[in-house]
Parts: structure tokens; sequence; C-alpha cells
């Protein structure tokens, strides 16, 4: 039974690799749905919520909170509403016993009015998850528990035609002159309001 221990460690750290591989995939796959509008709702339905937990959570830089029905609403919502695509730069999986995270890094384009504009913001999307079955007959299973998008206001505003050029050549570099002078002002006027401290 030599090197049993070695052995062991390397046979638990291939399949912890081959775990993570196919989590990314899936992970690729429903990020690729939730965020490609085109999906019809009967197909979000039968690919999607089966990987939702009842106790779900969605966050964005507009709203939180749901569960599992409000969540199903939202989706279909967002699909029925506006058109979008993802373009995915990279994604990761980490894996702490049952709990994973998953990160997808990449951008939101929106194509509502692509015969003028297609608006780009660059989104990191993060899915927290319960493993249940990391050897299912059906693939491995498990269920969503948190499901947030990460986005800049800033960057949408300078998405913005027209007034995305006026808040990047006018209004920061405005602003930025404005607050350089009023902490020069404050740094002159600060010594004069000073009081020792009591002892």
């Amino acid at each position: 039974m030599t090197n049993s221990y070695e052995d062991y460690s390397e046979d638990a750290a291939y399949h912890n690799a081959i775990l993570i591989e196919k989590l990314e995939k899936k992970f690729g796959e429903i990020n690729d749905l939730l965020y490609t509008t085109s999906v019809p709702n009967e197909e979000l339905e039968v690919k999607i919520l089966p990987y939702i937990a009842e106790d779900v959570i969605f966050r964005d830089p507009w709203q939180e909170g749901g569960n599992k029905d409000i969540y199903s609403i939202g989706m279909k919502g967002f699909h029925n509403m506006f058109h979008f695509t993802f373009d995915t730069y990279q994604i990761g999986v980490q894996l702490h016993g049952t709990i994973g995270r998953c990160i997808v890094d990449g951008r939101m384009d929106l194509k509502q009015f692509s015969w003028i504009y297609t608006f780009p913001l660059r989104t990191i999307v993060v899915y927290d998850f319960r493993l249940l079955d990391a050897d299912g007959p059906d693939g491995v299973k498990f269920e969503i528990f948190r499901h947030e998008e990460m986005w800049s206001y800033l960057e949408l505003i300078e998405g913005i035609p027209g007034i995305g050029w006026i808040y990047k050549n006018m209004f920061r570099p405005a602003f930025g002159h404005l607050f350089v002078g009023v902490s020069y002002l404050s740094c002159i006027i600060s010594p004069l309001f000073k009081i020792c401290p009591q002892k």
C-alpha cells in the first residue's frame, strides 16, 4: 500500500478538476440562456428553473430580493422587454464542500435599437450555488441560491450616445477641477479653524 495516500490525493484532485470543468461548462450554458433574450420563455422554464433554488435572491445595482417565483417572473420579463446578448470573456468556479461560486466576466450588449446603436456594458455575473449531486445520472446537479449582476452606473452613462460624450469630456473634467479647487481652498482655510485639544 505504498503511496496510497498520494494516490488517493491525486485521484481526488483529478475528480475535483473534472467536476469544476463540468460546472464551468454548465454555468456557461445557463448564463448564455439567461442573457440571450431571444431564448423563449418555455425554454427558460425547462433549462433554467430546475437549477434555481426556492430561496434564490437576485441582485443588481437597481434591485435586490426575491424567491423562485419572483425570479421566474423577472427572468421572463427581462426576455420579453429587452434585446440583449452576452459575450463571455472568462468563467471560473470555486467549490468549498457543497457550496460554490461561479464568476462570469463578460459584456452585455443591449440591441434594443441596434439599427442606431448597440449599447455595450461590461458586466460581472456571480452565481452562488449548492452542490446537490456531483455524479447524477443526468449530470452534475446543483441549485443557485444567489444571482448577482455587477456593472457600473458610470459606464452605463458613458455608453449613452451624446450624453456619454458630455459626461466624459465635459462633466468629469469640470468636476475634477472643481474638486481640486475646493480641496486647495480647504488647505488654506482649515488651519484658521483648528483649535488645540484640551488636556
